[in-house]
């Protein structure tokens, strides 16, 4: 998908492809155009998308991070302590900054909250570093091809477990608490994160 040369300019932090808004080199034009296709999303309202803070609220990332899921995905527990549990099965999409490309997988997001007070206790979410993520189950293949179909009419081209599987086929140092650099994969050239 990409030559070894735009992997290396990625990892630079450099923005890549010939497509509006990636051709403007403007972060903020990319996130605009990122909020309608959340908005078109969210139309259904049987959909729901919960994006991470840009960045994961510190460091630097270079991507953003959507957990998507429908309503009938969610269950609730309340422990005697009077605290409710709230795990949420969906989809984890990880949208590129620098270049119109996607990577999408399956998540799980739990959220604990007072009962009385619904004030949030504590919560946790899963990444897409495991490339066995990228396989999707049956259950959330419907949601997993609404993304398709949304992110391709947007003009991005998403990328498939084969196409980020491989390792890295050249050296180099990149901004990644995912995996050490002798066990880069081509996913960490493209979407890698540092706290």
């Amino acid at each position: 998908m990409f030559t070894n040369e735009q992997l290396k300019q990625l990892i630079a932090g450099e923005m890549i492809g010939e497509m509006f808004p990636y051709n403007t080199k403007s972060e903020q034009l990319i996130l605009g155009y990122l909020k309608r296709i959340k908005v078109e999303l969210e139309k259904s309202k049987q959909i729901h998308c919960e994006p991470e803070p840009l960045h994961f609220g510190s460091g630097y990332a270079s991507y953003i991070q959507w957990f998507v899921y429908c309503n009938d995905s969610i269950t609730r527990t309340k422990q005697p302590s009077g605290v409710v549990e709230e795990r949420k099965e969906g989809l984890i999409v990880n949208i590129s900054m620098l270049a119109p490309v996607v990577l999408i997988g399956r998540g799980e997001k739990t959220d604990c909250y007072l009962m009385e007070t619904g004030v949030w206790t504590n919560g946790a979410m899963t990444s897409l570093d495991d490339i066995h993520q990228l396989i999707v189950p049956n259950n959330l293949k419907e949601l997993y091809e609404k993304l398709q179909r949304l992110f391709l009419k947007y003009n991005y081209s998403i990328l498939q477990k084969e196409d980020v599987e491989k390792p890295l086929p050249f050296d180099a140092n990149i901004a990644t608490l995912s995996r050490r650099p002798k066990d880069y994969l081509i996913k960490d050239a493209i979407f890698y994160w540092m706290d």
